[in-house]
């Protein structure tokens, strides 16, 4: 299935803007962005010619190697990071890797320092699970995502009724998730109550 983002940035862009500005920690060998992205290094290397000059990414030189990492500094980098959270990589794999249980999930999404954008290079991904799935099935659901993300995936699962009443708590764990930032993946937030 085709992200909001491959339809607005292009496959090949999309994907590159993806690999590097969702990771802003790291710095990659053009390379590593083909295997990662799945693109041929000829029209890599214009795109990320083409990026580097917008100042989106920075190039630096590494030995013989030209390595690419996101320019944190640029002016949209905050925003175009976000739109790429919401509409590439992570919400679209998340969400894919839960259809098989989404008719028992009442709601799903993600929080913590990846929905905020407040991410550092151990940043994992902490995804709220609330339905009728199992906690086993879940982390089943989600352990190919780890690897595509390259970061750890951390679910809690809850029941609605568990949930509900968690949340209710002023100074619990559930309650302080649900005044943070979040990224939906399954559900609407106006069916939990």
């Amino acid at each position: 299935m085709k992200s909001l983002a491959h339809y607005l940035l292009g496959q090949t862009r999309s994907a590159v803007l993806s690999a590097l500005l969702l990771h802003p920690d790291v710095s990659l060998h053009v390379r590593e962005l083909a295997r990662l992205t799945g693109t041929h290094a000829g029209s890599l290397h214009r795109e990320l010619r083409a990026l580097a000059e917008l100042g989106l990414l920075a190039r630096e030189e590494v030995g013989r190697q030209v390595h690419y990492r996101a320019n944190t500094g640029n002016p949209v980098f905050e925003e175009l990071a976000s739109l790429l959270r919401k509409t590439a990589g992570l919400a679209d794999l998340l969400r894919d890797a839960l259809v098989p249980l989404a008719d028992r999930i009442k709601g799903a999404f993600v929080y913590g320092s990846m929905a905020s954008g407040k991410t550092h290079p151990d940043s994992d991904v902490d995804v709220m699970v609330i339905g009728a799935p199992g906690f086993a099935e879940v982390v089943l659901a989600l352990q190919s995502t780890q690897e595509t993300l390259r970061r750890e995936v951390n679910p809690t699962v809850l029941s609605q009724e568990e949930f509900l009443e968690r949340r209710k708590e002023r100074d619990g764990f559930v309650a302080r998730v649900w005044k943070e930032p979040k990224l939906w993946l399954i559900g609407d937030p106006d069916e939990l109550g």
